[in-house]
């Protein structure tokens, strides 16, 4: 047993080796790769060797507290990011031609085993989700469903139509399923946690297409930064990739700013922030970012922040005010001129085809989720996917008679949360995740002004959201909150 005088010179002495080594190590670098290189190695060397073994640590304790209260739905929930997954691209025509090639076989499958489930848990009764996917906020979205559902009878393409409403009506039964399960706001936050770490995986999935292969995970961009990063396999489009980046950077500020019951783990999700941001950077997704900043600055409003919030806001106009801002002026403009940046890098020209195109159909719309296929196809787009907009794609596809249950039920979401927040005590579980559900949100917002995430299969991060809402509306008669109470929404 050694004494305290020798406990102390092998610790000094265990310091010593690992400065030198440290040292040793850097001269390396500095040699090899230049003086930059080695004072990031100077950052990032100390962070492997101390923080990443206690965030494995802090990840294990928390992997193995959710596995413990994992159910059957967070299994379909897994079922439908996996059928989201993309491994090709594929055009307008070559669809046409084609329509199920073994990738699409591979998606109906997953969504088809997911309908399956619930199915068979309806007719034996241990799951009555009927009732409660036409109730509430999922009942909104169901009407949308409905509407898009029946919008096949006029649709440029009947089949793709018919498809991808049933695909989404799948979508909110698994939600209506899982509310009809869950019965206190602890369980339903393990559908947040599990959804995360699905998005950390991905995440994960990116960066390791880095490692593996980096002429393709770093695509060439004019930008500042020269190259923007996208996901490998599964293919994951560079404004995907800034999304994810943003959601798991959000989440991860989100627990370290709440105070909660939970054991400490700031180291994890410290560095899962850093990982998020640096993701988010590298995509160079400007709307991503706009929705980071907006989630960011509400959180810190409504968490009552008061010297962060202001700290943050004194620092931005500082470095706007700098030589810094020059240069992030230049990173926003990636390379591009200001007449393709003020047209959002060609997106204002698809709108105003989808316009155009809607406008033909003002009543009916031309089908849904077929903007695609009548209006970018037509103007040389046939590797896009969407119009780039939830609404103007909802009003291509099913007028307004789809776009109003979509708004309802954004507006919805937003106004429970916010009655959260403000009506349930300061320490409650329901609080902290309606500031991490409203943080999330406002990505998810900003985003869809330039996505199809809330209409398209498998919104998670969306109807994670919607159902966290609804859970709070359908528990306020049970757990009334303090000094006010959750508004209802009509059933459609």
């Amino acid at each position: 047993m050694l004494k305290a005088g020798e406990l102390r010179d092998t610790h000094r002495l265990t310091w010593f080796a690992a400065a030198l080594t440290l040292g040793m190590v850097l001269t390396f670098i500095a040699q090899r790769f230049g003086v930059p290189a080695a004072f990031l190695g100077l950052l990032l060397i100390p962070l492997a060797v101390f923080a990443v073994p206690a965030a494995i640590r802090q990840v294990m304790g928390l992997s193995s507290a959710l596995r413990m209260r994992l159910a059957w739905w967070h299994g379909l929930w897994l079922l439908l990011l996996l059928s989201s997954l993309t491994f090709r691209v594929r055009t307008s025509e070559a669809i046409e031609d084609a329509p199920v090639d073994t990738w699409a076989a591979y998606r109906i499958a997953l969504v088809g085993i997911v309908a399956l489930f619930l199915g068979v848990r309806l007719a034996l009764r241990r799951t009555t989700w009927v009732g409660s996917l036409f109730r509430g906020l999922p009942g909104v979205l169901a009407t949308y469903a409905l509407v898009c559902a029946a919008s096949t009878a006029w649709s440029a393409y009947p089949a793709w139509t018919l498809y991808r409403s049933l695909e989404y009506g799948v979508d909110l039964a698994l939600l209506a399923a899982i509310l009809a399960t869950v019965e206190s706001a602890e369980t339903y936050r393990t559908l947040f946690d599990w959804t995360w770490a699905l998005y950390v995986l991905l995440v994960s999935s990116i960066c390791v297409g880095v490692l593996v292969w980096p002429g393709e995970a770093l695509q060439p961009s004019p930008g500042l930064i020269g190259t923007a990063l996208t996901g490998v396999l599964p293919a994951i489009p560079a404004n995907t990739v800034g999304e994810l980046g943003a959601v798991v950077a959000i989440v991860a500020l989100a627990r370290l700013l709440l105070t909660s019951g939970d054991p400490p783990n700031h180291t994890f999700y410290s560095l899962l922030l850093l990982g998020g941001l640096v993701t988010l950077v590298l995509s160079q997704t400007r709307s991503a970012i706009a929705g980071f900043l907006l989630g960011a600055g509400l959180l810190l409003f409504l968490a009552k922040k008061t010297t962060l919030w202001v700290s943050a806001i004194i620092a931005s106009l500082l470095i706007l005010a700098s030589r810094a801002g020059d240069l992030l002026g230049a990173y926003f403009l990636r390379g591009q001129t200001p007449e393709l940046f003020a047209s959002l890098s060609g997106r204002v020209d698809w709108w105003e085809a989808g316009w155009q195109a809607f406008m033909t159909s003002p009543l009916t719309g031309l089908g849904a989720y077929t903007a695609r296929f009548a209006v970018l196809a037509k103007i040389g787009e046939s590797e896009t996917s969407t119009i780039h907009n939830t609404y103007l794609e909802v009003l291509v596809g099913t007028s307004f008679w789809g776009l109003v249950p979509v708004l309802v039920a954004l507006i919805a979401t937003w106004w429970i949360l916010i009655g959260c927040v403000r009506n349930y005590p300061r320490n409650s579980c329901e609080r902290q995740m309606a500031l991490e559900a409203a943080a999330v949100l406002a990505v998810v917002s900003v985003r869809s002004l330039f996505t199809t995430h809330l209409i398209a299969h498998p919104s998670l991060s969306f109807l994670l959201l919607v159902g966290y809402a609804e859970f709070l509306r359908r528990h306020r008669s049970q757990r009334r909150p303090t000094g006010g109470w959750v508004p209802a929404v009509n059933q459609p």
